[in-house]
């Protein structure tokens, strides 16, 4: 059972959603929290970041960084040894997400920031971090993937690419260890769950998926959160979401898998009409984003 009391932990998109409430599982265990966010949300997390502290009796430290950067992670990194010291935990939770077809996605505003966000970032702040766990026989990662990582995922294509991306990457990285590196490296994968990240997407309210999801951020992280603690390579959050994306897709062939994937990624509107006055309040426009869950 990993214990993270005492230890410094790095938590990406810290300021709301599944990261924030990760950052409160670690401090109520004790460790002390290095807390950052994209540059428009620091105000928020320097708030946090007083609240965990004097709340916990943990020590903080707020970095408000743009991990699409070129150098963001690099920057992040540096700046946070200079700080805190080499971490112990990483959480990598920021990422920006799409609704709607591939085709007609902002090449620069969401297709390159999704890729530089959710995969090179998580990617970067692993291989920058790992030397330094490996070298001192201790450390943890948890990258925050989803149950979009198992299946394509219709009107969400990029996003789920980029989740199989994460869940790959993550389990290569955990086989390549070295015999006794007393290293973890772990997958959240959570159901869709309404957080500002699908809020930022314009995912419509009656979205299949969204609309049977029943777990809060903090029901998620908390559950995360335990998984990690006991080391496991990943954790599915909930019952119905185990049988369906881990052992259904054992199960059927490939072209069912898919066919049932993109008849679940639809809203309800879409097979039952409401009337034009329904569907209308589901539509919004894509003219700002945050870059963090």
């Amino acid at each position: 059972m990993l214990n993270f009391r005492g230890t410094t932990v790095l938590v990406t998109g810290s300021s709301m959603g599944i990261g924030k409430g990760l950052t409160r599982c670690f401090a109520r265990d004790g460790a002390n929290l290095v807390l950052t966010d994209h540059p428009s949300r620091e105000a928020d997390l320097k708030a946090w970041a007083d609240e965990l502290g004097r709340r916990y009796a943990v020590r903080t430290w707020v970095f408000a960084v743009d991990l699409t950067d070129p150098d963001g992670a690099e920057r992040l990194h540096r700046d946070v040894v200079a700080a805190a010291g080499d971490v112990y935990g990483l959480v990598n939770n920021a990422g920006i997400c799409w609704w709607g077809r591939f085709d007609e996605m902002p090449p620069v505003e969401r297709l390159e920031k999704m890729v530089l966000l959710n995969c090179m970032a998580y990617a970067k702040l692993c291989r920058l971090v790992l030397p330094s766990m490996i070298g001192r026989k201790g450390g943890a990662i948890l990258n925050v993937s989803s149950i979009a990582a198992f299946q394509p995922v219709a009107n969400m294509a990029l996003y789920g690419a980029s989740k199989a991306f994460v869940q790959s990457l993550t389990e290569s990285i955990r086989y390549e260890l070295p015999r006794g590196s007393g290293v973890t490296v772990s997958t959240l994968n959570p159901a869709f769950t309404k957080t500002a990240l699908l809020s930022d997407a314009c995912i419509p309210a009656d979205f299949i998926p969204l609309s049977i999801s029943f777990s809060s951020a903090d029901d998620i992280a908390r559950q995360g959160y335990r998984a990690f603690r006991k080391g496991k390579m990943f954790h599915v959050t909930g019952w119905q979401n185990k049988i369906l994306h881990q052992f259904t897709p054992r199960l059927l062939p490939r072209r069912a898998v898919n066919r049932i994937s993109w008849l679940a990624c639809h809203r309800w509107s879409d097979f039952f009409a409401r009337g034009k006055s329904a569907v209308a309040e589901n539509v919004e426009t894509v003219g700002k984003f945050s870059k963090h869950e």
